[in-house]
């Protein structure tokens, strides 16, 4: 196995109920070049849970298949039985969410390097895809250093670095100027990316070689088109992909899914005026045909009335 590397420079974050097969494919539409499951519990998959057939990637490139938990042996175990759906293999060393932590599994992991060590060696020892791990600076203060030399002397082949604590969760500001490039491995940016202008600065200032994006690929999906082509995707282009996200939630995940779809109407309608209305409306509609119909009706509305395909630009003015 060569030397491992992100394929491409801006990726798909692992975000827990939102980076399922139908959202990959839209970012992936999007421009997207590589992708995260939502993180999958290693229990889970030694148990044959149902659940995690759903999960994995179907015939999907460069796509990752994310694990969690806090035994060595069964997270080897777990990353050999699924490795043959995944692209490579991610460890999460970074969820803060208290029911994760408890478990001494996600951000947790930060605390007790040892553990994270052996975790990933015994992956290693038993995987033939890459091992890389998506991690905090720390748990409770930066000890970025001290954890990435514990993953460098596992043998990781790659890490994705949120700039943030475990305690801060979301709240302040993400923190970029981490010199990544120090361990001469390939790492990956994460937190507060909401623009292209955002990544750009991360990536520069961390001296990260990709950028992952969560929350902002969720506030605005077409952001992997602007960062590629310099400008943002049309209103039609724009409609047309919200109504394919919603086709394909409805055959992947059956005709209750639509309840999944309401998480994402903010994204899809982000800079659009009446916008909220619009979202306050979205979240009383039941069923598929509504949906679809209100979709059409909120987009079509700004084609008739600009005459053609206006581009949404980023504070909310069409040009």
């Amino acid at each position: 196995m060569g030397r491992f590397s992100y394929p491409g420079i801006l990726g798909l974050a692992p975000m827990a109920g939102v980076t399922d097969r139908a959202f990959r494919t839209v970012c992936r539409l999007w421009g997207a070049q590589f992708f995260f499951t939502e993180m999958i519990s290693a229990e889970s998959v030694l148990l044959d849970l149902e659940v995690v057939e759903r999960m994995l990637p179907f015939e999907e490139e460069n796509t990752a298949v994310q694990l969690y938990g806090s035994d060595p042996k069964k997270l080897a175990l777990a990353a050999r039985k699924v490795q043959h759906r995944a692209s490579w293999i991610d460890l999460n060393a970074a969820c803060p969410v208290k029911k994760v932590v408890k478990k001494n599994s996600g951000a947790a992991l930060l605390k007790d390097l040892e553990r994270l060590r052996d975790i990933v060696m015994a992956m290693k020892d038993v995987c033939d895809k890459p091992i890389t791990v998506k991690i905090r600076i720390g748990f409770e203060r930066n000890e970025l250093e001290k954890i990435m030399e514990t993953l460098v002397l596992a043998g990781a082949d790659g890490v994705e670095v949120h700039g943030r604590t475990a305690v801060q969760m979301y709240s302040g500001k993400a923190q970029w100027d981490l010199k990544l490039d120090r361990w001469n491995i390939p790492a990956a940016i994460s937190g507060d990316l909401y623009t292209v202008e955002d990544v750009q600065n991360a990536m520069n200032i961390s001296k990260a070689s990709a950028a992952i994006l969560a929350r902002g690929a969720l506030r605005k999906p077409w952001i992997f088109h602007e960062f590629f082509h310099g400008k943002a995707p049309g209103v039609e282009e724009i409609r047309d992909m919200f109504l394919l996200h919603a086709k394909l939630l409805r055959e992947l995940e059956g005709e209750r899914s639509f309840y999944s779809l309401r998480q994402f109407v903010a994204g899809y309608t982000h800079g659009f005026s009446g916008a909220r209305e619009f979202r306050e409306r979205f979240m009383k509609l039941e069923g598929f045909e509504a949906i679809q119909n209100a979709i059409e009706e909120f987009f079509n509305r700004f084609l008739m009335n600009v005459g053609e395909n206006k581009v949404v630009k980023e504070d909310g003015a069409r040009a």
